[in-house]
């Protein structure tokens, strides 16, 4: 079993708080938020509610961070932490873009034709 905090990561300590588990905690229920600036029919915010709600949900039920590292299959917290805050990131950014509404042109017909 890999220690707490990897020393390998890329990310630091820094980057997770004292406490990762209210680190994590505010992410999920950050994105959860605005994730509802996102059509309700939109597949990215469906899916990302889901999942979202269901690792705080293991979050929640874990004894230890240990324990939530282990539910989720995971190596180090700190990968977590930083795998919530770059989807984030993405969730705000999404507006902007709106990448559900129509095209606005069409598509070249053999555009998703694969292989070409």
């Amino acid at each position: 079993r890999e220690p707490l905090f990897c020393e390998k990561a890329v990310v630091s300590t820094q980057s997770t708080g004292k406490d990762p588990y209210y680190s994590l905690q505010k992410l999920y229920n950050t994105t959860l938020t605005e994730l509802k600036t996102l059509p309700e029919s939109y597949p990215y915010r469906k899916e990302t509610e889901r999942l979202t709600k269901e690792r705080l949900s293991l979050l929640e039920n874990a004894k230890s961070v240990v324990e939530f590292e282990d539910a989720l299959n995971a190596r180090c917290v700190e990968n977590v932490i930083q795998e919530a805050k770059s989807e984030l990131l993405l969730i705000r950014k999404l507006p902007a873009w709106a990448p559900w509404e129509p095209l606005v042109g069409e598509a070249p017909t053999e555009q998703w034709k694969w292989p070409q």
